[in-house]
């Protein structure tokens, strides 16, 4: 008696076995897809920058910040983007800067990584008698609101950025006359 409930006791361990194995293969690859490098878009024609959000192509494109949260940027900074396939690069106020980022679905991005250059920032007087200008606090504004965008659309001269909650966050203005990178000071 004793070896039959034995018995019966493998079976049923074995049957468990067998539909629990198919499952955990399954979870082991959904995992691996979760954590592969990401690939282009398939609907992307070869070339094309995903950052384009549905509009005309952003690849190669150069722009100013203008505003940060409807805050204007002061006239002596310099932040620069040049909009690159995997990439926008430029200068972030007193740092190099390169952010890489991924499409997410049909009309998003995600900045998977920001690297920058460590310069020290200075703080700028632009005229006597007016406010001075935190170039490192500007700069620090920036990169992490940059970190933060989910979708770019283009409005004639001006790149608008959202955030991940659809708010507006970064406006750009174009600089025309060039669609190749310009070397950074």
């Amino acid at each position: 008696m004793l070896s039959e409930v034995t018995r019966m006791n493998d079976v049923q361990l074995t049957r468990r076995t067998f539909l629990i194995l198919p499952l955990a293969l399954l979870a082991d690859q959904l995992l691996a897809a979760d954590t592969a490098t990401p690939t282009p878009h398939p609907s992307l024609p070869p070339g094309a920058c995903p950052l384009n959000s549905g509009g005309p192509s952003l690849l190669g494109t150069n722009w100013f910040v203008m505003s940060i949260y409807n805050n204007p940027v002061p006239k002596p900074l310099r932040m620069k983007m040049l909009v690159e396939q995997t990439a926008m690069v430029g200068m972030a106020g007193c740092n190099n800067y390169t952010a890489n980022f991924v499409q997410v679905g049909n009309r998003g991005f995600k900045v998977q990584e920001i690297s920058r250059t460590e310069n020290a920032c200075e703080v700028l007087r632009p005229e006597p008698g007016k406010p001075t200008v935190d170039v490192g606090s500007w700069e620090g504004k920036y990169l992490r609101v940059l970190r933060r965008a989910g979708s770019v659309q283009q409005l004639g001269s001006t790149l608008q950025f959202y955030d991940f909650n659809g708010k507006p966050s970064l406006v750009f203005g174009k600089i025309y006359g060039s669609r190749t990178p310009t070397p950074a000071a």
